[in-house]
């Protein structure tokens, strides 16, 4: 029994050592690194992104300027992304576009809860 788990334990590691070059540019582009595979993408800050969704059954806890916006809630929302550095990086980091966020509130610990669709 031990033989056989030494052998697949083998097999796996020569098969990973093994991967196409296309995975490794992958890699290096900028995709998924094995860290993040096994461990989870690490994202900026104190930030909580919420997808809006309208049909969802959280919808009820969707604050109404993340529901309903309006033009000067999304520009409010906006300029607050434009003004804060980390609040960006963090949005860039989770690829959402600072034109896709709906509004943006203040969490009781300092951090930052944006919504978006």
């Amino acid at each position: 029994m031990m033989k056989k788990l030494v052998l697949a334990a083998a097999v796996a590691a020569a098969s990973l050592a093994t991967l196409p070059a296309s995975a490794a540019t992958y890699v290096e582009a900028g995709g998924w690194t094995p860290r993040e595979i096994l461990f989870g993408k690490q994202y900026n800050g104190n930030v909580t992104a919420i997808r809006v969704d309208r049909g969802s059954f959280e919808r009820h806890t969707y604050p109404q300027q993340a529901i309903y916006p309006t033009g000067n809630s999304l520009a409010l929302a906006q300029a607050v992304v434009a003004e804060d550095p980390s609040l960006s990086a963090a949005l860039k980091v989770r690829g959402i576009a600072p034109h896709n966020v709906l509004w943006v509130q203040t969490a009781y610990n300092g951090g930052k809860i944006v919504y978006y669709r």
